[in-house]
């Protein structure tokens, strides 16, 4: 069964998901990811219900990556410059 062509689709976050699984945090990432993917089965499947459902899922997730990602990056960035990692 093909999607149907409605522009009101809802986004899979799927192309955003694997780069936030790369740069930010990798275990929230596949989490992300996984939801990113239900939302283009249940796109390919023309359950628009479900795919708006996962959709919105995965956009939580992907801000939840985001999130502690950069949080992480900071506090390890901060931890490594109290310590004088980056000093002479």
């Amino acid at each position: 069964m093909s999607a149907p062509a409605d522009s009101s689709l809802p986004k899979t976050y799927l192309g955003w998901s694997i780069a936030t699984a790369i740069v930010c945090f990798l275990p929230l990432g596949l989490i992300t990811m996984y939801y990113a993917w239900c939302t283009s089965q249940a796109i390919a499947e023309g359950d628009i219900a479900r795919a708006r459902r996962t959709s919105h899922i995965a956009r939580r997730w992907l801000v939840a990556t985001v999130v502690i990602g950069a949080g992480l990056e900071l506090l390890i960035g901060s931890l490594l410059l109290l310590l004088g990692a980056f000093g002479h």
